[in-house]
């Protein structure tokens, strides 16, 4: 009796252990189960995570605290306006480019996309020799799904940027292809989910947000919207060329996600849940051209039309939030907000550089997003004055949800969540990239195509891109990236040779020629050189080309080389004859030289392409004083004068020094 007493004892002692083991690290019948290729948990990691608690990730792509607040201040986004006055929020400095792919990565991972390898929207497929949207083998380093899982912890992720082929997790990842098909609206490509089992569960949800996303739906905020227009749009090949089609799109790529984000997470209880909205990002590359203030390039007509759409868009986003943290406190759980950058709404947008146009459409972006935490041992800071970086949201992810805190991965958490005291680990050393894509050896994928259009369609890369000479898997954007984020490290040569290569890739990207020549200008270095890569930048289509191309000049002239200013503007003129600014500054530089005769031919040619330039009249009136034609002079001066009366030198010129 003494012996089987002994043994119950024992047995009720390791009962003990194992429930206070389980209530530490939850235990999940598919992390460690023993089947083929299923994610296990790892022993020295899940032995240094603690409880913790549920986590809910909501990922707003664009969101800006500029338009947010005002939002919430006239009522628009009430469920937002308690969040922030009940949570902790702040604003979270973007990288730099605020590239989608790759600020979302180190959001993730914790780690400079010069570790983590996502460097750009695209790659090229080894096997066809094809660019196609990155993928997620091409990352090199864990994410916090990867950490979830190895720590003995459910996790699900839905829609994130660089996620197909969706790799297995402890929980469900429904990668970023699962609706980037955007033209034509065929089956997604296999592989968009793990594990397998969910695969048309996920398929089914999407069929639902397409089927829900109607008519009543696009109407509610496009009133004028007729049924007939509305179909028309609908069978738009290129949905982001037309604002109703693109809303609907953005409308359907909303739903898929947030929906099945809050199903899963109802069913499961994971321990954590990640939904991405790209929405918030893709309404402003659409809708901000129109938004208040109107901008001149904007018809009145259009902009009646399409004025309201971010409110309304962003009145539904409010709606998603409050179902969230309702979800949130119903089960316990923090719930976490963030984006990866903000974007520019009002004033300060870009008035002559398209929001979905490539190269320009990230001018668009602003250098700051925003966070909101929110739940149970979250202090409330009753605003957002805190401020972090993106590379630190793994890490407050991490310590919210229990996980040890990272070896290489960037921290602390944000502010409003403390550390956990724990030893860091290693998890990189156990992480194997995503496998191969199945549809990598395709000759022919019309799903990518359909991604390529859509990253085309929004400006994030150019219709030129597909032709040059890949090294690797990389690009000319991933190289150019690559150089930037150099640079920003002080590694100077290395990003040299990284814009290099860039151009070996791709002799004529145009922001890989500025920052290289850039670079060269700033070391003083092969100015020659320098000069002549400005001038193919220029001549490429350089967003504010003529900017940069005239600060240049200027600079060259303060340091006494107007010699050097007058040749590279003469380049210019060369390179793109139409732009009046190259022949107006080339004719001031001239004049200062005493050339006149020259000069004013050049004012004549600014004045070819820029005739409601006051600026052009008054300078050619000065070149013609120069050359002695008081006569010419005078017409100038009253010319300028007509188009602006409000010139006191030019009209003492007038009244002193024309006879």
């Amino acid at each position: 009796m003494r012996t089987r007493a002994l043994l119950i004892a024992a047995l009720l002692m390791a009962a003990a252990i194992v429930f206070a083991w389980a209530r530490r690290v939850p235990h999940r019948p598919d992390a460690a189960d023993g089947r083929a290729g299923a994610p296990r948990a790892i022993g020295d990691i899940a032995s240094r995570a603690i409880a913790g608690k549920r986590v809910i990730f909501i990922g707003l792509d664009g969101a800006d605290w500029s338009l947010l607040d005002q939002y919430m201040a006239r009522g628009v986004m009430p469920e937002l306006a308690k969040l922030v006055e009940t949570g902790a929020s702040g604003s979270l400095k973007t990288l730099q480019p605020p590239l989608s792919p790759l600020v979302w990565t180190t959001m993730l991972t914790g780690t400079s996309p010069l570790q983590h390898r996502i460097l750009d929207f695209l790659h090229v497929n080894p096997v066809t020799g094809k660019r196609e949207p990155i993928t997620s083998d091409e990352r090199k380093v864990p994410a916090i799904w990867n950490m979830a899982t190895y720590a003995g912890k459910r996790a699900g992720a839905f829609g994130f940027w660089a996620t197909y082929p969706a790799e297995p997790v402890n929980g469900v990842l429904v990668s970023d292809r699962l609706f980037a098909f955007l033209y034509g609206e065929q089956s997604p490509p296999p592989g968009v989910v793990s594990p397998a089992s969910l695969d048309q569960w996920a398929r089914d949800g999407l069929q639902r947000a397409q089927q829900r996303v109607g008519y009543a739906e696009v109407r509610a905020i496009l009133p004028w919207l007729t049924e007939s227009e509305f179909r028309g749009a609908a069978q738009i090949v290129d949905p982001y060329s037309h604002p109703v089609s693109g809303l609907r799109r953005i409308l359907i790529e909303t739903s898929v996600y947030e929906s099945l984000g809050r199903d899963w997470f109802t069913r499961e209880k994971p321990d954590l849940l990640l939904v991405y909205i790209q929405g918030t990002d893709s309404v402003g590359h659409v809708f901000a051209p129109y938004a208040p203030p109107r901008q001149p390039s904007v018809s009145a007509a259009d902009y009646e039309r399409y004025k309201d759409v971010p409110e309304h868009y962003f009145a539904r986003i409010d709606r998603l939030l409050g179902e969230y943290a309702a979800l949130a406190a119903s089960t316990g759980s923090v719930l976490m907000i963030a984006s990866d950058h903000g974007f520019l709404w009002g004033e300060g947008r870009p008035e002559t550089l398209s929001s979905a146009a490539n190269v320009t459409a990230a001018k668009w972006h602003s250098d700051t997003g925003i966070y909101v935490i929110v739940g149970p041992g979250i202090e409330a800071t009753r605003g957002h004055h805190a401020s972090g970086s993106v590379d630190q949201v793994c890490a407050t992810l991490a310590s919210l949800a229990g996980l040890p805190p990272g070896k290489n991965v960037a921290g602390p958490p944000l502010p409003g969540v403390a550390p956990i005291d724990a030893e860091a680990v290693d998890y990189a050393a156990h992480f194997t990239p995503a496998p191969i894509p199945p549809s990598r050896a395709a000759d022919s994928n019309p799903e990518n195509e359909e991604a390529l259009a859509k990253l085309r369609a929004l400006g994030y890369i150019g219709a030129s891109e597909g032709h040059g000479r890949p090294v690797g898997t990389r690009t000319a954007g991933s190289l150019n990236n690559e150089g930037l984020l150099l640079k920003q490290q002080g590694k100077q040569k290395e990003a040299i040779e990284a814009f290099d290569t860039a151009l070996v890739v791709d002799p004529n990207l145009a922001s890989a020629l500025w920052n290289l020549s850039d670079l060269l200008y700033a070391r003083n270095e092969s100015l020659d050189k320098s000069d002549a890569l400005l001038i193919r930048a220029f001549a490429n289509g350089l967003p504010e080309g003529t900017r940069f191309l005239i600060g240049r000049a200027i600079a060259y002239q303060r340091n006494g080389r107007v010699d050097r200013s007058i040749s590279l503007l003469g380049q210019a003129a060369a390179a793109r004859p139409q732009d009046p600014e190259v022949w107006l500054f080339r004719g001031r530089y001239r004049v200062e030289q005493g050339d006149c005769a020259a000069a004013i031919g050049d004012f004549r040619r600014a004045a070819r392409f820029a005739p409601a330039n006051p600026a052009v009249y008054a300078s050619q009136g000065l070149a013609e004083l120069c050359a002695g034609d008081s006569r010419a002079a005078r017409a100038s001066f009253e010319r300028s004068l007509q188009l602006d009366p409000n010139q006191p030198k030019v009209r003492e010129y007038l009244r002193g020094r024309i006879p």
